[in-house]
């Protein structure tokens, strides 16, 4: 079985023509949106480029700033210590001063039995003073 040829005559090959014109047309429409959105997808692109680059920087901003003030915390504790520690071993010669003193106090005083004269003798007239008479209050006047 053999297919029948296609008659080549003119409305044949301008239909044929037609077809294809249209493909091309159709294929060249297709063409230009793809270049459009090629175009937007570049923008968008380097205005991503761009905000990823800003964000970056500012992290890189924070981190120094973290870093800064993490630094600065450090070298306040670190003087803080080192002043209380000063004041602590200052502290601590002293106490050992005070104890060191005392202890000396103690061995280098022996007791010694203070012969103090005895009171002196007081006399009866002082011991009995006259005791004053208690006087009793004056009631309040009502006025009616």
């Amino acid at each position: 079985m053999s297919l029948p040829q296609i008659v080549l005559d003119a409305p044949t090959l301008k239909l044929i023509l037609c077809i294809v014109g249209g493909l091309l047309l159709i294929a060249m429409v297709r063409i230009i949106f793809l270049l459009r959105t090629n175009s937007r997808l570049r923008d968008s692109t380097a205005k991503m480029e761009k905000q990823v680059l800003t964000q970056h920087q500012e992290i890189l901003a924070v981190r120094q700033d973290s870093n800064a003030w993490r630094g600065e915390l450090q070298r306040m504790f670190d003087a803080f210590r080192a002043e209380f520690s000063n004041r602590l071993v200052e502290s601590e010669k002293r106490y050992q001063d005070i104890q060191q003193r005392q202890a000396a106090a103690t061995t280098t005083v022996a007791p010694v039995k203070s012969f103090a004269p005895p009171p002196p003798p007081t006399s009866a007239a002082v011991l009995e003073s006259p005791v004053e008479p208690v006087v009793a209050p004056v009631p309040a006047i009502t006025i009616s």
